[in-house]
C-alpha cells in the first residue's frame, strides 16, 4: 500500500502527504526548506516565546520542543476548539476560520503553518501554501485573514515556560494537545 501512519496520532495518511490530516503532524522531512549545516546544541530545554500585538493588546505563548498551538475562532457547535481563541478580536469579521493555522515548535525553531482555512495565512506578504510550514523569527508581520499580527520572538535556553500549561485531551477522540494560559504583558 502507499500509506502512511502518524506517528504522533497512528492515523493513515496517503504517502505523498508532508502533513498528518488528522493532527497536523509532519511526517516528511523531505522539505523544500534549508536545515543547519551543524545540528544545534540540545535544543529539549529550549523555550520560544511568542508575543502577538494585536491592536493594543499583546498576548504571550510559550512552546517548548514538540508543543503545538492551533490558532483559530471558537464557535458553540465545535467539539474541538482552538487553543488560541482570536474571537475576542473580532475574529469571524477578519475571516479568520474555526481552526486556521498551527504553532509549533521543533529542534530547528517555532513554524506557523496554514490548515486549509479559507481566507489564507501569511508572514510578511506572502501567503502561506495549505498544510507548508514557514519558519518564524522575530519582527515577522503575520496575516490571518484580514487581521494583521506582529510578532516578537524571544528564545530561552532554559526558559521557565511561564505562559503555558500541560497537556489536556482535546477531543472524544483522546487526540493529545497542548493548552496555552493567555497573559497580558
Amino acid at each position: 500500500m502507499n500509506n502512511q501512519t502518524c506517528p504522533r496520532c497512528q492515523f493513515v495518511n496517503a504517502k505523498q502527504s508532508p502533513v498528518c490530516i488528522e493532527c497536523g503532524q509532519l511526517l516528511s522531512d523531505d522539505l523544500d526548506a534549508t536545515r543547519p549545516l551543524n545540528s544545534p546544541p540540545s535544543n529539549r530545554h529550549r523555550i520560544h516565546t511568542l508575543v502577538f500585538q494585536i491592536g493594543d493588546d499583546n498576548l504571550s505563548i510559550s512552546l517548548k520542543m514538540a508543543e503545538r498551538v492551533i490558532l483559530g475562532r471558537q464557535a458553540n457547535h465545535m467539539t474541538d476548539r482552538p487553543d488560541l481563541d482570536l474571537g475576542r478580536f473580532k475574529a469571524a469579521e477578519h475571516g479568520i476560520s474555526r481552526i486556521h493555522a498551527t504553532l509549533e515548535c521543533n529542534e530547528f525553531g517555532v513554524y506557523l503553518m496554514d490548515l486549509g482555512s479559507r481566507n489564507g495565512t501569511y508572514v510578511n506578504g506572502q501567503a502561506l501554501a495549505a498544510f507548508s510550514p514557514c519558519y518564524l523569527t522575530d519582527g515577522d508581520v503575520l496575516r490571518f485573514g484580514k487581521m494583521t499580527v506582529t510578532l516578537a520572538l524571544v528564545t530561552e535556553e532554559n526558559g521557565d515556560n511561564k505562559y503555558a500549561t500541560a497537556t489536556h485531551a482535546r477531543s472524544k477522540t483522546g487526540k493529545l494537545e497542548e493548552s496555552i494560559r493567555l497573559m497580558r504583558v
